[in-house]
């Protein structure tokens, strides 16, 4: 994020030697491809003026003064409603007040809910929902916290965080004081969980910094806040860091706050900007990555009691292959080889390589970034949200990177790409690597911001994945996946019974053509942000389904009949055979 900060720890890292990773079907090995080969039937196009989603970002001044106006804001993608159809909710920044920035104006920011009309059109729907606020926010999620059968909203504020209960009729209210919830910190990026594995979604909360305006440097008035000459914004190097948060769901609408008694506190605070959820040693028990600026990443192993230790260093996941900290912004874990656990992904600063992490079976990562192809083409890029997902529906799993620069003076860098950047997508060719397709994926990767939060998920009910992006000071943007050819495919919701109702942390397992994918439920991910929770698969030109199975947070495994294709179901927990 804002001053990339590379250092080399005074700790001797050693990643050991290479093992071929455990899992059979291991393509991602850095094996050789061309690029000119791979038929680009990837296109994207921007409908936001007929979608009818009119919003605009504010996140302070127009220079970015300080550190707390750069960060943006995230995107979430739910059903609140239960018609069947994918809404949007966006989430709004805020300005200071004199003499820390652009005095009063027009009312307040507020985030915005806007509800699917269908066609690939949405109305605005906040005053009538009840979610007008004006609170500074940056991160959401989505998940049904307390198991009623609709998606609750949390979202992370610079200051007190907010829960909105969802009543099912349309409306929500704010119940962050009686849940519990109101973590006082300057919250980025959120996350639902079912750590515990009672069957109650428990929230954690990545906090960037601690930050007061009267105690910092505005921008210009410290020599040594400066940018390749410019002057800048002063931090996050130099501010107070701040712990992450974790509240344990007692099942009766409340919250207790764990962070201290669970282990996350534990750790020194850090930078935090990115989350997501993976069980990386594949024990049932869900752990927790964060990506943070500056500083290591963070791994918090779930020990199955109750209780985390961080295993980022040890397990090859806190640094890069050249043993430095990186600008972490946005994540997101992937099962992207046959038979094998979840690899990690991770978007940082400009003048440095993103982070692919893959997983090598036995409790170590091995990054392989410049391997697959996924290194060079973001060098001078910055990167925030970003996902792997399906666009084509071949059944590989591709990747797409919302792009910006932190702070708009680089505009006047010449080796900067500057303030707005066009965001990626990358093609997987199947062989091996990722291909830079951009440039060919249609006018939708044609546009220029500043982008920070973005989420996909099937807006049209077409069965393919659109995009949501969250644009700092400008226009959201939503991009419609117009694609050909149309190849196969099948859309499951799980729905818990003992889990969670939302079925988030549950991993859908679908054979198709002689090939086994998996996707994971996943609250909060990219960076401040969600996709649909529907497990999505491309099934490229097979024609049926051989095989479905959910593996449920509680850790029971079940199979159900073989789906029809092109379709979405709902699978329920309990009402499948045990395989």
């Amino acid at each position: 994020m804002p001053i990339r900060m590379l250092f080399c720890l005074l700790l001797l890292f050693t990643a050991g030697c290479e093992k071929k990773p455990a899992g059979g079907g291991y393509p991602f090995d850095g094996a050789s491809s061309s690029a000119s080969a791979t038929a680009v039937t990837v296109r994207f196009i921007d409908v936001t003026e007929k979608s009818g989603v009119k919003f605009h970002t504010v996140c302070g001044g127009k220079e970015k003064d300080y550190v707390l106006e750069v960060n943006g804001c995230g995107v979430v993608l739910l059903d609140y409603d239960n018609d069947g159809k994918l809404d949007i909710f966006l989430v709004n920044g805020s300005k200071l007040p004199p003499p820390y920035g652009e005095g009063p104006g027009s009312p307040p920011p507020s985030d915005a809910l806007f509800r699917n009309l269908g066609g690939m059109s949405f109305e605005n729907v906040t005053q009538t929902a009840g979610l007008t606020e004006s609170a500074w926010g940056c991160g959401a999620a989505a998940g049904d916290y307390d198991n009623d059968g609709d998606p609750d909203i949390f979202v992370t504020n610079y200051g007190p965080d907010c829960l909105w209960q969802n009543h099912g009729n349309g409306t929500f209210t704010d119940v962050t004081a009686q849940a519990g919830v109101g973590d006082p910190g300057w919250g980025s990026s959120c996350a639902f969980l079912d750590y515990d594995r009672d069957g109650f979604l428990d929230l954690f909360i990545v906090n960037y910094v601690e930050f007061n305006p009267a105690n910092v440097k505005r921008r210009g008035t410290d020599p040594t806040c400066q940018y390749k000459g410019q002057p800048i914004l002063c931090g996050p190097v130099g501010l107070p860091t701040a712990p992450c948060t974790l509240y344990r769901n007692r099942g009766n609408g409340t919250f207790e706050e764990v962070s201290a008694r669970s282990g996350i506190r534990a750790v020194k605070p850090s930078y935090g900007l990115g989350v997501t959820v993976i069980d990386f040693d594949d024990d049932g028990w869900l752990d927790i990555y964060v990506a943070n600026d500056t500083l290591p990443n963070l791994l918090f192993r779930n020990k199955g009691d109750g209780t985390f230790e961080e295993v980022g260093m040890s397990s090859g996941v806190a640094l890069n292959d050249h043993a430095l900290a990186q600008a972490g912004m946005g994540t997101d874990a992937v099962f992207l080889r046959e038979g094998a656990r979840e690899d990690l992904f991770v978007v940082n600063y400009e003048d440095d390589n993103n982070t692919f992490y893959r997983n090598d079976g036995n409790g170590f990562f091995t990054e392989i970034t410049s391997a697959i192809g996924l290194a060079e083409p973001c060098f001078k890029h910055l990167g925030w949200g970003t996902f792997f997902f399906d666009p084509d529906l071949d059944g590989k799993l591709d990747l797409f990177i919302a792009q910006g620069h932190v702070v708009p003076q680089a505009d006047q860098i010449p080796s900067s790409p500057g303030w707005k950047q066009f965001n990626k997508l990358f093609l997987n060719d199947g062989a091996g690597r990722f291909i830079d397709i951009s440039s060919r994926a249609g006018p939708g990767l044609e546009v220029k911001k500043s982008s920070r939060g973005a989420a996909c998920g099937d807006l049209d009910g077409d069965g393919d994945l659109d995009i949501v992006v969250n644009e700092i000071d400008d226009e959201a943007t939503v991009l419609e996946n117009a694609g050909s050819p149309k190849n196969h495919w099948v859309a499951v919701r799980p729905l818990g019974t003992a889990s969670n109702r939302d079925g988030i942390g549950a991993v859908v397992i679908v054979r198709a053509g002689g090939k086994e994918q998996k996707r994971r439920v996943r609250s909060g991910s990219s960076y401040a942000s969600q996709s649909e929770l529907t497990a999505r698969f491309g099934l490229g030109e097979a024609r049926k389904v051989d095989e479905l199975r959910v593996r449920w947070p509680t850790g029971k495994e079940e199979r159900y009949p073989p789906p029809p294709i092109d379709q979405k179901v709902e699978v329920v927990e309990g009402k499948g055979s045990i395989p």
